[in-house]
C-alpha cells in the first residue's frame, strides 16, 4: 500500500461537538496546501479549527462532503495528538468512544470525534 499524507482537521461547532474531516493527498506540499485552503474556509464561517495537521499515513478516508442531512452516517474516531505523533483509532460509536477517552491519563488532546468520512 502506498503512503500519502493524511490532512487531519478538527473543528467544534456550537453545540460542542467536535467533528474531523480527513484529505488524502501524495505529497507534503499538497498535503500543507490543502491546509491553508481547509483552515481559511473554516475560519472564514467562524467555525473554530482545534487542531489541523498534515501527517505520513497509509490510512485513507472517503471523500469529504458537507453533511446536509443530520441523518446522514457518522463515524466515529479516538485522535490522539502529541508533539511527536498523531494516532486515529476508529470507534464503534460515541458511547465507547467516550469510555476509550476515560481510560487515557494524558486527556490534553484526546478528542472523541465524528465524521462522514469512513475509512476505505
Amino acid at each position: 500500500m502506498k503512503t500519502l499524507y493524511l490532512l487531519i482537521t478538527l473543528t467544534q461547532n456550537g453545540a460542542g461537538d467536535i467533528n474531523a474531516s480527513f484529505v488524502n493527498t501524495e505529497t507534503l506540499v499538497q498535503c500543507q496546501q490543502k491546509m491553508m485552503l481547509v483552515e481559511g474556509v473554516f475560519r472564514g464561517s467562524k467555525i473554530p479549527v482545534l487542531e489541523s495537521r498534515c501527517i505520513k499515513s497509509d490510512m485513507q478516508f472517503s471523500e469529504f462532503g458537507h453533511a446536509a442531512d443530520s441523518k446522514n452516517i457518522r463515524h466515529f474516531y479516538l485522535t490522539y495528538f502529541n508533539d511527536e505523533e498523531t494516532r486515529i483509532v476508529t470507534m464503534s460509536d460515541w458511547r465507547t468512544c467516550m469510555l476509550q477517552k476515560k481510560n487515557i491519563t494524558d486527556k490534553n488532546r484526546v478528542y472523541c470525534t465524528s465524521s462522514i468520512q469512513s475509512v476505505q
